[in-house]
C-alpha cells in the first residue's frame, strides 16, 4: 500500500496504472480531498440517476461521522461461513498495491456493508443479492467528520490495458455531476398492505422456548419475526433515509444498495468501534415503551431499571460481551449498573464496555462478538440451533453486523436491529425480543410491534 501525503496530481493516477501494468493485477487508486460543505443525503440522492443500485450511507448517533457513497469501485462478496476472515483477507490483498493519496485527511479508502446473521440458515430469495457478506468500496465517497469538515474520496480500480486519460476524464465527469446535480423531488409511493406472518404461530414458538428455558436446557433465546409491506410502486431508499434521519437521528443510520435491493435501517445498538488502540462496545438489552407524559415516561424508565426480568436479560449480555473482549484487550472497563437509553418509541437498558487493544483490525472483534446474546442468546451454539428450528424466516442481515472499515483496520460496526430490506415493490421489516424464563408470549409480541414502528413509519405505513 503506497500512501502519498503530498498531492502529485495526474502523475499519481498514472503511477497506479503503471503498477497495474507491471503486476498484471487491478490496482486501487484512491484520492481524498477537502471540499465545500454539502449535505450527505443530497449527495446520496444525486447519485440515483448515475449509480442507482450501488449507493451506501452511514451516520453515527452523534453525527460525528457521516459517509455517503455513490457507485462501486469494488464490491466484496463473502459466500461461506468464514465471512469475517474472508473479508479481512480480500481487503488486505486488495490494498497491497494500492496507491493512496489523502494529504492531511484521515479517511482514505473505506468499505461499507454488512454480514449475514447465520450462514447456516437456508437463504430466502429476497436476500439473494447480498450473499453471506456484502461490502462496497464507493467510487465516490463523501465524508463529514466531527469537526464539520467535508471530504470527497475518489476510488478507481486501475487495470492493465485501460487508457488512463479516458478513465480520468470519465471520473471527472461523474464527480462534477454528483457535486452539481440538483436533486429532484421523489415520487410519493403509497403503502398498499402490511402482512404479518402467522403471529399465533410465533407466539406458540416463544412459549415452547420458555418451556425449554424453564427445564434448564438453555438460558436465553432471541426470537425474531418479520412483516411484509407492499407498495404501489418501487420504494426508493432516498425517501426512507430522509425519514429515518429526521425521526431516528440518535441511532446509527445506514443504507446499502445491491441492485434492486437495499438493506436499510436506524439501529441504536453499537457492536464495536475501534480507533487505533481504543475499542468501545455497548450492551443493549431489556426494554420498555416510552410514556405518553414526562411523568409516565420517567415511571416506565424507573420500572425498567428495577425489573428483575429485564435486568437479568441485560446482565447476560454484559457478561458475555465482557468475556468476549477479555482475550482481545489488555484493559477493560465495565460499569457496575446499566443506565437508560431513550429512543423515540422505546427505552433500553444500556451499558458501555471500553477497552485497550493491540489488535490490527476491527474484524477480529466483529468475529468474536457476533452473535451477541442480545440478538442470538446464550449459550450461543444452543440458542442458534433453536433459532434455526423455531424461526421459519431467513433473517438475512437483520441482527447482524453492519458498518465500515478503513485501510488501517479501524472502523465501526452496529447490530442491525430496527431494519428492513427494500426489494422492488416490497419491504421486509424485522423485529425480535429476548426470551428468558419469565417471558410472556403476548407481552413479547406487543414489544415487537413497538420495535417495528420506526421502520414501518419510515416506509410510510402504520402498525398498531
Amino acid at each position: 500500500m503506497r500512501i502519498l501525503h503530498q498531492s502529485q496530481g495526474f502523475t499519481t493516477f498514472e503511477q497506479a496504472f503503471e503498477v497495474a501494468k507491471k503486476s498484471n493485477m487491478p490496482v486501487l487508486y484512491s484520492k481524498t480531498m477537502e471540499i465545500e460543505s454539502i449535505d450527505p443525503l443530497q449527495f446520496y440522492e444525486a447519485g440515483y440517476s448515475i449509480f442507482n443500485g450501488s449507493r451506501s450511507f452511514w451516520q453515527d448517533p452523534k453525527s460525528e461521522l457521516v459517509f455517503a457513497g455513490a457507485g462501486s469501485a469494488k464490491t466484496f462478496y463473502m459466500k461461506d461461513s468464514e465471512r469475517f476472515d474472508s473479508l479481512s483477507n480480500q481487503w488486505k490483498s486488495y490494498l497491497k498495491n494500492a496507491v493512496i493519496e489523502k494529504g492531511d485527511a484521515w479517511t482514505g479508502p473505506v468499505i461499507l456493508g454488512g454480514f449475514s446473521f447465520d450462514p447456516e440458515k437456508k437463504k430466502s430469495s429476497e436476500w439473494s443479492s447480498f450473499e453471506q457478506g456484502y461490502f462496497q468500496l464507493p467510487a465516490f465517497m463523501l465524508t463529514v467528520d466531527q469537526f464539520g469538515k467535508t471530504f470527497l474520496t475518489v476510488n478507481v480500480e486501475c487495470k492493465k490495458g485501460e487508457n488512463a486519460v479516458q478513465v480520468w476524464n470519465q471520473m471527472q465527469k461523474q464527480k462534477t455531476a454528483l457535486l452539481t446535480k440538483s436533486v429532484s423531488s421523489i415520487k410519493d409511493v403509497n403503502v398498499c398492505s402490511i402482512k404479518e406472518f402467522e403471529p399465533a404461530g410465533w407466539k406458540s414458538s416463544l412459549t415452547s422456548v420458555v418451556e425449554q428455558i424453564n427445564r434448564g436446557e438453555i438460558e436465553k433465546v432471541v426470537l425474531a419475526r418479520k412483516v411484509k409491506v407492499a407498495f404501489d410502486d418501487k420504494k426508493r431508499s432516498d425517501s426512507v433515509l430522509e425519514k429515518l434521519r429526521d425521526d431516528q437521528s440518535e441511532s446509527f443510520i445506514f443504507s446499502f444498495e445491491s441492485g434492486d435491493s437495499c438493506f436499510i435501517g436506524a439501529t441504536p445498538e453499537r457492536l464495536i468501534k475501534k480507533q487505533q488502540n481504543k475499542v468501545l462496545s455497548t450492551c443493549l438489552a431489556g426494554s420498555i415503551a416510552r410514556g405518553k407524559t414526562v411523568e409516565e415516561d420517567q415511571q416506565f424508565g424507573n420500572d425498567l431499571l428495577h425489573d428483575e426480568k429485564n435486568l437479568g436479560e441485560h446482565e447476560i449480555v454484559v457478561r458475555m460481551i465482557s468475556k468476549s473482549l477479555e482475550d482481545l484487550c489488555s484493559e477493560l472497563s465495565v460499569p457496575e449498573q446499566p443506565v437508560l437509553m431513550k429512543m423515540r418509541d422505546i427505552q433500553h437498558l444500556y451499558t458501555p464496555v471500553e477497552g485497550i487493544t493491540d489488535r490490527a483490525s476491527i474484524l477480529e472483534f466483529v468475529k468474536e462478538l457476533h452473535p451477541t446474546p442480545a440478538l442470538g442468546g446464550t449459550p450461543t451454539t444452543e440458542a442458534m440451533q433453536i433459532i434455526r428450528e423455531e424461526e421459519e424466516m431467513d433473517r438475512g442481515f437483520y441482527a447482524a453486523p453492519v458498518g465500515w472499515l478503513n485501510a488501517e483496520g479501524d472502523g465501526e460496526f452496529a447490530v442491525a436491529i430496527r431494519s428492513g430490506l427494500l426489494s422492488g415493490e416490497y419491504a421486509y421489516l424485522y423485529a425480535g425480543c429476548g426470551v428468558v424464563k419469565d417471558s410472556d408470549a403476548e407481552s413479547e409480541y406487543q414489544e415487537t410491534l413497538i420495535k417495528l414502528r420506526p421502520m414501518v413509519r419510515a416506509v410510510g405505513g402504520t402498525i398498531s
